[in-house]
């Protein structure tokens, strides 16, 4: 193995090359690059010194005695050694397809001998801006493990280490004693704990302002699905099962904190533009309906079956507030709250929201779950008054039946009731995982069945004399063409 430095500090790439006279034209053409150059001649050579160095890149040679480039690549990933360093496949490999078949196997870049400088250079060039970007934006996330248990432990720090800053704790009462001298970006909670469960920890938490606002994802159990729906009710945004998984983890972190962040920019947003804007309405109009509208279209998005879904609810829960009288202003506030009624199903498992059969009880209770998330992410909207109500709300019943708090009659928001109508009115004249569109008399034989027990009979009644005054022209094309 030859370890060569040449150039400033400040760029290290490992190279692993069997073949000398490569070696040496590897280490010419990078000479006067200011890059720290190690070359090494053979795989295990290559997993020592990552074990040892950080690299900013690796170039790889694809045919090697033993072993080929694509195989030690895989390796490296698969043991954690350097999971976020980009890869450049160095081959003499020159066919058309060659290229796709390195970039799906893992390699971020491919060059053929006898290499070029130029594209070489490039080559690297471009691994080591997407790699600056990716440091850019992670060096600020600081993510705080709790867990009693050394394993898990040191398990999550590993598989999590090199893309955030991770502190480990191993009680609830030492995570609290980190709190007062430190703010993580995220917390990963472990829920069984002597002295103080995860449980208590994450009421104590949700329930201070100065920590509210940490996003939490629980750490639980394969099978315990009474322990999930728990940390949703108490304010975690997702779970994580036991053993961990490392990809799953990785990307279940990295969700959250994407998450955790659109809802601090866009607070943030609110907040600047509510000192340049006296007029509400004028800056609700500018401002808000863009933010709200792509929202909605990524809630909308998890299901393939109803794309469109939120403004169309929205649409109808306004169609139904000018049927009342009531004021222009009030029509575009119902809208807007209708737009995001739906927000928390970012919460919910995709094959759970696609599945084409009938949901299991553990799943049903999983949807179920949606309206507390979302109440908890529209939460932070302070600047759009009752925003959360339709989140929370819109699948409570008149008869009391109805979840997340079984309220009944005028007890639930008024918004609330008139979205819940429009709501299982675009339900039943959607397409949908397990049926088609409903005509129109099944759909208004429905809403009258459901008149005062469903649904508020006065807006059912107003949602019948909609259904009725169309007989020429579909409502849901009308809406669809706004």
């Amino acid at each position: 193995m030859e370890s060569k430095k040449i150039g400033v500090e400040g760029i290290r790439i490992l190279s692993l090359e069997d073949n000398v006279i490569d070696s040496e034209i590897m280490n010419m053409l990078l000479a006067d690059t200011g890059i720290e150059l190690d070359v090494v001649s053979t795989a295990r050579e290559a997993y020592d010194m990552i074990k040892e160095h950080s690299y900013d890149v690796l170039l790889i040679d694809h045919m090697m005695p033993g072993v080929d480039g694509i195989t030690v690549l895989k390796t490296i990933r698969e043991q954690h050694l350097c999971d976020n360093t980009p890869a450049i496949a160095v081959t003499g490999n020159n066919i058309s397809s060659a290229k796709n078949n390195y970039l799906e196997a893992g390699f971020s870049e491919y060059v053929t001998k006898p290499v070029d400088k130029e594209k070489l250079i490039a080559a690297i060039t471009r691994c080591l801006g997407n790699t600056a970007e990716s440091k850019q934006d992670i060096e600020k996330h600081t993510i705080l493990i709790v867990d009693d248990n050394q394993m898990n432990l040191l398990l999550a720090r590993k598989i999590l280490m090199e893309q955030y800053n991770v502190s480990v704790v191993s009680s609830a009462k030492s995570a609290l004693a980190f709190l007062e001298e430190e703010i993580p970006d995220m917390i990963l909670l472990d829920l069984l704990m002597p002295e103080m469960d995860g449980f208590e920890f994450l009421g104590i938490v949700k329930k201070d302002d100065r920590y509210k606002d940490i996003p939490i994802i629980c750490l639980t159990a394969d099978d315990d699905r009474e322990s999930e729906l728990k940390c949703f009710e108490l304010g975690a945004l997702d779970f994580i099962t036991k053993p961990f998984m490392a990809e799953i983890m990785r990307r279940r972190v990295a969700c959250i904190l994407e998450l955790s962040i659109l809802q601090k920019d866009l607070q943030a947003e609110v907040e600047k533009k509510t000192q340049k804007l006296n007029n509400y309405s004028y800056k609700l109009e500018r401002m808000t309906d863009e933010v709200m509208h792509a929202l909605a279209s990524t809630i909308d998005a998890k299901d393939k079956y109803t794309n469109g879904h939120s403004v169309r609810v929205a649409e109808y829960s306004k169609l139904i507030a000018k049927h009342l009288n009531m004021s222009e202003q009030e029509q575009n506030h119902i809208y807007r709250i209708g737009l995001l009624h739906d927000i928390g199903k970012i919460g919910v498992p995709d094959d759970i929201i696609n599945k084409t059969e009938r949901l299991d009880d553990d799943e049903y209770a999983i949807i179920k779950t949606h309206p507390t998330i979302g109440a908890e992410i529209l939460s932070k909207m302070s600047e759009l008054p009752d925003i959360v109500i339709g989140a929370k709300y819109h699948h409570e019943r008149y008869d009391g039946r109805g979840y997340p708090e079984g309220l009944s009659g005028e007890n639930i928001p008024l918004v609330a009731r008139i979205i819940g109508v429009a709501d299982a009115y675009d339900a039943m004249t959607s397409n949908r995982s397990y049926r088609k569109v409903l005509p129109q008399q099944i759909v208004r034989n429905e809403i009258l069945k459901g008149k005062g027990t469903q649904f508020d009979p006065v807006f059912a009644e107003i949602m019948i004399r909609v259904i009725d005054e169309d007989v020429n022209y579909d409502l849901r094309e009308k809406v669809q063409a706004l």
